[in-house]
């Protein structure tokens, strides 16, 4: 019936006319569809606070004739459709790998790269870097496991000679850069998986202040995603309990490689000043 990308487009779009609970229902239905597509309406509902009702209704604001379909469209695609916590016990219940781990892990994040350049919209692509290059100060944040590719981030931005700058730890430092930015500002978003308070909150706050928001999630109802002027959605796939960070890396890579084509001259007037304070500072030790 219907494949994991239209069920999650179909979620996207009705999000703006959601209601709370319905968003609420929303994020359930997608990050734990194998439970949903055997339990009744009135356990789904049981899980979010919901009636039964209120489910069947979100099935029906989906475009499916009841939650029954919406099940159908589901169970269609299974096993595809496992909650982390289901994949992660099925690794555990299956017997010890003793080789060809390696491949495993690199098939796995050559699988996560070709989904997620599958998925990429080109246009929303093109649009976020207006917004990059449009920006008089840029705000990297993430949290946890997204901290490493926003440190990546930002570091490779200033490089090429944009105003950029991460905040990683959360909290209060989090919250009063989020609050400095204003109109012709720039907020880019990291968060995977478990999303972090301080980073969605940080979101919140930038586009009530008037900035622009980039968001790079692992869906694309995440609630950060929802509020976004652009969102992009990456694929985290990993061979073992973590999450795999290559596609993530890899669209950052992506976003830098065509900034540079974009600002030429910024980025190699930017690079000749890096590498001269590199030699003045003799922080290099082979030329």
């Amino acid at each position: 019936m219907d494949s994991e990308s239209s069920l999650e487009a179909r979620i996207a779009a009705s999000m703006a006319q959601s209601s709370p609970k319905q968003k609420q229902l929303a994020r359930f239905v997608l990050g734990n569809r194998y439970l949903v597509s055997f339990a009744s309406a009135s356990q789904v509902g049981q899980t979010v606070g919901a009636s039964a009702a209120t489910v069947v209704r979100f099935a029906q604001s989906l475009g499916y004739a009841g939650f029954s379909e919406l099940q159908e469209a589901i169970r269609k695609e299974l096993p595809t459709y496992l909650s982390a916590v289901d994949r992660i016990q099925k690794r555990l219940d299956a017997p010890l790998p003793t080789d060809g781990i390696p491949q495993r892990v690199f098939h796995a994040d050559i699988k996560n790269i070709q989904r997620t350049a599958a998925s990429l919209s080109e246009a929303e692509f093109n649009a976020a870097l207006d917004k990059i290059v449009k920006a008089r100060r840029i705000m990297v944040v993430g949290s946890g496991l997204s901290s490493a590719p926003a440190i990546f981030l930002a570091h490779s931005l200033r490089v090429i000679g944009f105003s950029a700058q991460e905040a990683i730890d959360g909290g209060l430092f989090q919250a009063v850069n989020a609050a400095q930015l204003g109109t012709g500002m720039l907020l880019i978003a990291i968060d995977l998986w478990r999303y972090a308070r301080s980073t969605v909150e940080a979101v919140h706050t930038a586009k009530r202040q008037g900035a622009s928001v980039i968001t790079i999630s692992d869906s694309i109802v995440s609630p950060m995603a929802q509020v976004a002027d652009h969102a992009f959605a990456v694929v985290t796939d990993g061979v073992s309990h973590s999450l795999s960070l290559t596609a993530v890396i890899s669209l950052l890579n992506g976003i830098i490689a065509a900034l540079s084509y974009r600002a030429p001259e910024q980025t190699m007037e930017s690079l000749r000043r890096v590498d001269a304070a590199y030699r003045t500072g003799n922080l290099l030790l082979t030329e």
